[in-house]
């Protein structure tokens, strides 16, 4: 019998809220949490409105805001 299998067995023979917590703990393990997103912020500095972006956007070179534009609805 393969471990993986020994696994399954031993886990179907918890409680229902034993499995789900062991479940939610290897999804934790398996697929941790990104971190999140920053958003650009409006600032304005004397008459003008201004978008300022996290320090770890991606730099607003032509290509990408071209690109941006083009994905946007």
């Amino acid at each position: 019998m393969s471990t993986l299998a020994k696994i399954r067995a031993a886990t179907e023979t918890l409680p229902l809220e034993q499995q789900e917590e062991l479940y939610r703990f290897l999804g934790a393990r398996l697929h941790p949490a990104s971190p999140p997103l920053r958003k650009a912020q409006l600032v304005r500095q004397g008459g003008d409105t201004l978008l300022a972006a996290p320090s770890d956007a991606p730099p607003m070179t032509a290509e990408n805001v071209k690109r941006m534009l083009e994905d946007w609805p």
